[in-house]
């Protein structure tokens, strides 16, 4: 059974009552959606506030989930929509820092390129906190919780060609970033 089944079986255990449904979910998830939240909003606190409340509009809002979509992405889109309320209501521009533990990178090899990798996953996240928000927010999608790009069209109320220019445009910024900072020949 592939995730996107698994997922629909949980769906409808949760919505039948079965609480191991949503527990279930939420277990599969949550470190997902609270890392998504964590970049967006540099603050462990704020963001796992938000993933409460993620998981409690979801709660709220299940007879509203069009089981064809991927969960996932749905959570993603309310997400995205209680940070963008949390920003509106704070009215306080926040600088978007990178949790660097794990978001680039692979399993290291040796001592010598665990350092080359820990500094690479470095530079690259400092690149990234300089994107432009919506760029962040769209490369972070992606990369961070793989939504596919008709979801994150959907998710920030545009057109996929939008989200993928967004995405071109987050890319070449962070290859920009990176040369600046010394690392060459990224594609």
């Amino acid at each position: 059974m592939n995730e996107r089944e698994e997922d629909k079986v949980l769906v409808e255990l949760w919505a039948k009552g079965d609480q191991k449904g949503f527990s279930q979910l939420y277990d599969k998830y949550k470190d997902r959606v609270l890392g998504f939240l964590l970049r967006l909003t540099a603050d462990m606190e704020k963001a796992e506030d938000l993933l409460q409340d993620t998981f409690i509009a979801a709660m709220r809002n299940l007879d509203q989930f069009d089981r064809k979509r991927s969960f996932l992405s749905w959570l993603f889109g309310i997400a995205h929509k209680r940070t963008i309320d949390f920003f509106r209501h704070a009215k306080v521009e926040i600088e978007h820092k990178q949790d660097t533990i794990g978001s680039v990178g692979s399993r290291f090899d040796s001592p010598e390129s665990e350092v080359t990798n820990r500094r690479m996953r470095d530079l690259i996240n400092e690149a990234v906190q300089v994107l432009d928000p919506i760029q962040r927010e769209v490369f972070l999608l992606r990369e961070l919780g793989d939504v596919p790009f008709k979801d994150i069209a959907r998710i920030m109320n545009c057109p996929i060609n939008t989200a993928l220019g967004r995405m071109r445009l987050a890319l070449k910024n962070i290859r920009k970033e990176l040369e600046k900072r010394g690392v060459h020949g990224v594609y």
